[in-house]
C-alpha cells in the first residue's frame, strides 16, 4: 500500500469516518496540534528512564483525535473515555508536588533538556485546550466534556512535571 493517495491534492482531505473537510479547518488545526503535542512528548520521553506514563498520555491524545476526526459518530465505534483521566493525572501531579519546593516566584524553563521539552509539552497542551475550545465554539463540534477537562489538567501536569525534573535531578528552577 502507498502512503500517498493524492486525495488531498486539492485542499480536502479525509476524516476518520470517510467524510472530507477542508485541510486548513479548524478540526485538522486541532488534529495537527495535538499531533505536534504527542511529538514533543515522543522528544520529552528521550530524555526519561521510565516513559510509561508519556505514553499513556500519548494513547490517550490519539483517542481524543479519533472523537474529533469523526463527524458521524452514528457509524463508528469510538474509544471509550474514563472519566477518571483528569484524577489520575491529579493523583501524579499531587505527588509530585509533595516533593517539589513551594513555589514563590516565576520561573524560566531551561535548567535541563528535559524540563525544558516538558515546559514545550504544556505550552502545547495549552495551545491544543485554546484550539478545542474554538471547535466547539466557533464550528459547533459537539465532544465529550472529558476531552477539555484532561487538556486543562495535562498543562497542569507538564508545569508541575517540569519542575520535578529540576529538583529530583538535583537542579534549582531558574527562579526570576
Amino acid at each position: 500500500m502507498k502512503i500517498y493517495t493524492k486525495t488531498g491534492d486539492s485542499g480536502e482531505t479525509s476524516l476518520y469516518d470517510g467524510s472530507r473537510a477542508p485541510k486548513c479547518s479548524i478540526t485538522f488545526e486541532v488534529l495537527g496540534q495535538i499531533d505536534e503535542l504527542s511529538a514533543r512528548i515522543g522528544l520529552l520521553c528521550t530524555y526519561l528512564s521510565d516513559v510509561t506514563l508519556m505514553r499513556k498520555i500519548q494513547r490517550t491524545l490519539q483517542d481524543f483525535n479519533s472523537h474529533i476526526a469523526t463527524i458521524d459518530k452514528t457509524n463508528r465505534k469510538l474509544p471509550v473515555l474514563s472519566d477518571d483521566l483528569p484524577s489520575e493525572l491529579e493523583k501524579t501531579i499531587d505527588e509530585m508536588e509533595k516533593v517539589n519546593p513551594k513555589l514563590t516566584k516565576f520561573i524560566l524553563p531551561g535548567v535541563t533538556t528535559a524540563d525544558a521539552m516538558s515546559h514545550l509539552c504544556r505550552t502545547q497542551a495549552r495551545t491544543v485546550e485554546r484550539g478545542l475550545i474554538r471547535l466547539r465554539n466557533e464550528e459547533g463540534i459537539v465532544l465529550p466534556n472529558i476531552i477539555f477537562i484532561y487538556m486543562n489538567r495535562l498543562s497542569d501536569f507538564f508545569f508541575v512535571f517540569s519542575r520535578w525534573i529540576c529538583h529530583t535531578s538535583g537542579n534549582q528552577d531558574f527562579l526570576l
